[in-house]
């Protein structure tokens, strides 16, 4: 799963990656394919489980800083979602 996740996100940047901003780039910029290039990155970076939602960034920050504080996790991101920010850790 986690392999086929890697590739999956190995290829979205290549993709991304070669096109640029071209002019299909809009096309791709839909909602559901935005979320899963964001949750593919993460993946690809270890950040795959997912923590928790947030109203704010800072409540995301302080959340993911004392899970690094407590042992429970060496990296966090804070994700901005539609209307919330997702904190993602490494585990």
């Amino acid at each position: 799963m986690r392999v086929r996740t890697a590739l999956s996100a190995l290829a979205a940047l290549a993709v991304v990656g070669v096109g640029g901003l071209s002019a299909a780039a809009p096309a791709v910029a839909s909602p559901g394919a935005a979320s899963q290039r964001v949750a593919a990155v993460q993946a690809a970076e270890g950040l795959d489980v997912h923590r928790g939602k947030y109203l704010t960034l800072g409540g995301c920050q302080t959340a993911g800083q004392q899970g690094i504080d407590r042992g429970h996790w060496d990296r966090y991101q804070c994700a901005e979602g539609t209307f919330f920010w997702n904190l993602w850790t490494n585990r």
